[in-house]
């Protein structure tokens, strides 16, 4: 018996490869055999009775990374859905669409401008157990499918210069917000913070360029933010260091260099009819550039206008958004956190929001003049 069960075992251990091989509908194929979809875009469509008009870029692979090494396939289809479209894509292609490596999905600003898509496509981005919750979100201007076809001599892989720039590994600075794809989910379901979306906008030597934001009320596009009110708002949502700051100072003009930025607010008299935002910045940095000599005797002078041009460039920054009716930062989210009731507490807040009143408060340190007096 003994000797039976020994035979028995080396049978299955040889045939077992076999069968496993011979088993139908298994699901994985070898990389030579797929397309690594590296973007993706939705636009709204040129057919009428299509909803949306979705592009892939597929990366060709490259025996070298150099520069010039970016070869793609853009593809483009219109349909009813993102499904859809994505599944007559795969018609057109002799590969299988892999979206596991999918790093960023671009919004068409004519799609975003209308009420509803915004859900129908996120629920679509949501739902794929392959794409990676921190893949980054954006808007394109014009379209979407511009943006993919953007493709910069000193690219080494296909669309690596959205990935360098919102990844903060390659260029610093804070002109551009990254959005990751839960975040974004978060604030579109979440009462009290409105989703936000960089802008990438298409220029023409074949570059981009992305130093506005895009602002929404959880159903669509309503306002945008300049590339000097997102490099403010910025520095609330992520305090990105690396900020200049130019302000008039004796009929001149001289640029701070922010290196470090904290930024903080609270609701004082919450409960009150007229609730006040309090929200103070301190920035500590240097002098990088002066149209006139400037001594270390008058850095104090120069500090205390800087605390006065911010003050009033936040104040601007956060009316505007008071005014577009969203909340980007997230003001509403601590307001229900310390104002939880069985019904009503949103709606209090939806009140109260138009008539807050906010206070600014900065502070100013400069460290030196630079290396030159």
């Amino acid at each position: 018996m003994k000797t039976f069960q020994i035979i028995l075992s080396k049978w299955v251990s040889a045939l077992l490869p076999v069968f496993l091989v011979l088993l139908p509908g298994c699901g994985f194929k070898d990389i030579d055999k797929r397309f690594f979809v590296v973007t993706l875009g939705i636009d709204k469509p040129t057919s009428s009775n299509k909803l949306f008009k979705v592009s892939v870029k597929l990366a060709i692979p490259s025996p070298q990374e150099r520069f010039g090494s970016n070869q793609s396939i853009i593809v483009t289809e219109e349909a009813n859905s993102v499904t859809e479209a994505v599944r007559i894509i795969k018609s057109k292609v002799d590969k299988e669409l892999d979206f596991g490596y999918t790093k960023a999905f671009v919004f068409g600003e004519s799609l975003l401008n209308e009420d509803g898509n915004l859900y129908e496509i996120m629920d679509w981005v949501n739902r794929r157990r392959d794409i990676q919750l921190t893949a980054w979100m954006a808007m394109g201007k014009p379209d979407a499918l511009s943006v993919l076809q953007a493709a910069p001599r000193s690219e080494r892989l296909p669309s690596n210069m959205l990935f360098l720039s919102f990844g903060q590994s390659g260029t610093e600075t804070a002109y551009i917000v990254s959005e990751y794809l839960f975040d974004f989910f978060s604030r579109l379901k979440e009462r009290g913070k409105d989703p936000i979306l960089p802008i990438i906008e298409r220029r023409e030597d074949d570059q981009v360029s992305i130093n506005r934001l895009a602002l929404f009320n959880k159903q669509k596009h309503v306002a945008t933010l300049s590339p000097y009110e997102t490099k403010i708002f910025n520095s609330f949502y992520e305090q990105i260091g690396k900020v200049d700051i130019p302000i008039k100072y004796q009929n001149n003009y001289v640029t701070i260099d922010a290196n470090t930025i904290r930024t903080k607010y609270s609701i004082q008299n919450a409960d009150s009819a007229k609730p006040v935002v309090h929200l103070t910045i301190k920035i500590l940095g240097l002098l990088e550039e002066s149209r006139m000599p400037v001594k270390l005797s008058e850095l104090q002078q120069i500090e205390k206008v800087a605390e006065q041009e911010l003050q009033l460039r936040v104040l601007a920054l956060f009316k505007k958004l008071q005014k577009a009716g969203v909340d980007p930062i997230g003001i509403g989210l601590r307001y229900r956190a310390s104002h939880r009731t069985d019904q009503g507490e949103w709606e209090q807040w939806q009140e109260k929001y138009s008539r807050l009143d906010f206070q600014v408060y900065a502070q100013v340190k400069l460290m030196g003049t630079g290396v030159i007096e």
